[in-house]
């Protein structure tokens, strides 16, 4: 008989529990000696993870996986923490933005992207009336991001090009914080502008507390439809165990396919995490810019960009060498 033991540190809950297993620490897909299969899931916050909560929820893996599995399911702060615990052994699969992907797997560490998660807007938000354009950001103007080298801070890179003709010329005004983190600091006023996916663009124009408003970035600059988010998964849980690695790709293509047929009862699933009801979620998570898909998209460009401007020394000659053969798209 199957087994899960699930420990949602996000959601502060335990979904399922079994009997037997000490809880599951960055296995690879190995097996203890009653043959219980251990893994560690670590993802981020933002409605663009919404397929791991519905694979945690509607126990997909599980399902999907074809001997006994202990699952572990964590939340983290941003992609570099995830690649930390990656190359240590802690963690088996990590969700994060494309460039931590790219620079990981072109720095040799020990995995390779397994499918694509989502596109997701993102936006350079601001609580100063008169900063409307890049143009307007200041030397004492402080932009909050998750990281360096990050999803935002490559974006907003790539915005800082089109629009500025250089794509590092606001790189002193980062500063490094967590959504959540970045979000009370918009709204308290700590930072002026923040680069953030959704939901949290959302939530702060929509805030009633603070007037925050978004600086226009053309889609010729990010196109909408762009793969932002991927996850990765070591190479030795693949070669270890690709019975497991299978079914994590299964899982999420059936994640995907749920999100699609039940959007109502994703929202709902969602709203645990955030200071929102399923209505807003579901507002958020249909918007035209939001799309859920284990293909992948952009990859390549983002890649190339980050050669051209210094971000990544080495880039990628095709998408095999930074994604499993499985994976659909570049």
């Amino acid at each position: 008989m199957k087994k899960i033991l699930a420990i949602v540190l996000a959601f502060g809950l335990v979904l399922l529990t079994a009997c037997g297993g000490s809880g599951a620490a960055g296995g690879s897909g190995a097996q203890d000696a009653d043959g219980t299969a251990k893994l560690t899931v670590v993802y981020q916050s933002s409605i663009g993870y919404a397929p791991l909560i519905v694979m945690m929820q509607k126990n997909l893996l599980l399902d999907a996986y074809d001997g006994n599995l202990e699952v572990e399911w964590k939340e983290m702060n941003n992609g570099a923490e995830i690649n930390e615990g990656l190359v240590s052994g802690a963690i088996d699969i990590g969700c994060m933005g494309v460039p931590v992907a790219i620079t990981g797997v072109m720095a040799g560490s020990p995995y390779k992207i397994a499918t694509g998660l989502s596109a997701q807007p993102y936006s350079i938000l601001s609580n100063q009336a008169d900063i409307n354009s890049l143009a307007d950001i200041t030397a004492e103007d402080q932009i909050a991001i998750t990281n360096i080298n990050s999803q935002p801070h490559i974006l907003l890179a790539m915005a800082c090009k089109a629009l500025l003709g250089d794509a590092r010329a606001l790189d002193a005004n980062l500063v490094k914080l967590g959504n959540a983190d970045g979000y009370s600091s918009m709204l308290s006023g700590a930072v002026t502008c923040h680069m953030v996916i959704s939901p949290y663009n959302f939530m702060e124009i929509t805030d009633p507390t603070v007037s925050i408003h978004e600086i226009p970035i053309g889609t010729d600059i990010w196109p909408a439809d762009n793969t932002a988010l991927v996850t990765v998964v070591r190479n030795d849980l693949k070669e270890k165990n690709p019975k497991l690695y299978e079914a994590y790709v299964t899982a999420m293509g059936q994640a995907m396919e749920f999100i699609k047929a039940y959007p109502e009862e994703t929202a709902e699933m969602l709203s645990a995490g955030y200071d929102a009801d399923a209505s807003e979620i579901l507002e958020w998570m249909t918007d035209s810019r939001s799309s859920y898909s284990t293909e992948i998209k952009g990859v390549m460009n983002m890649a190339n960009f980050m050669v051209e401007e210094g971000f990544l020394e080495n880039g990628p000659a095709s998408i095999s060498e930074l994604a499993f053969d499985n994976v659909v798209g570049e």
